[in-house]
């Protein structure tokens, strides 16, 4: 039977998927930036053996955990709204199909620079600083997946980030073009 790799392709990256966790009551304490930010980076004193690497946007990489969260948390303190917070951080993770997967390591693809890509997407649409981390299969997921931190607060103005369903179906799409675009751009002239 011929399999129509093309249409494989397109079904394949209709598999990834983007999970949002920010729904209501999550995140909703100062303790969540910490939390959020070293379970992204695996610097929580659990296992850091699925972490393949870790970056962000609007933050000084540089200085080390502990400086990022302080970043993150100076930012917040710019929002000025009386009464509740809010959300303080929201958590996003990208999961990639089998098939997706399967050509991003055969192609040995740069999974840092397309997570940084991803990740700068959240920072010029929402003017939020964001953690990244890029995470090889483990006992709990069984693909490689990017996770996301978005500070919920806009370090221009001070606003909240509002997030919906149909802004995070967008952005899914938009990964899901950032990763063909990769694949096709690593795959040119080879063979899985």
């Amino acid at each position: 039977r011929k399999i129509n790799m093309k249409k494989e392709k397109t079904k394949s990256f209709q598999q990834d998927k983007l999970f949002n966790n920010a729904g209501d009551e999550h995140y909703l304490n100062p303790e969540a930036t910490e939390f959020v930010i070293r379970y992204i980076t695996r610097t929580n004193k659990k296992s850091n053996k699925d972490l393949l690497s870790w970056g962000g946007f609007g933050i000084s990489e540089s200085l080390g955990i502990k400086a990022v969260i302080n970043q993150f948390k100076e930012v917040q303190e710019l929002h000025t709204r009386q009464g509740a917070f809010g959300r303080y951080m929201d958590h996003e993770w990208y999961s990639f199909s089998e098939t997706s997967q399967a050509a991003l390591l055969n192609y040995d693809v740069d999974l840092d620079a397309l997570a940084r890509e991803m990740a700068q997407d959240f920072y010029e649409r929402d003017n939020c600083q964001v953690v990244y981390g890029v995470h090889k299969p483990d006992d709990a997921e069984k693909h490689v997946h990017i996770h996301f931190g978005i500070n919920a607060v806009n370090f221009i103005n001070g606003n909240k980030r509002r997030e919906n369903m149909r802004q995070t179906k967008e952005r899914e799409e938009r990964f899901r073009e950032m990763t063909k675009r990769v694949i096709e751009r690593y795959s040119y002239g080879k063979q899985i």
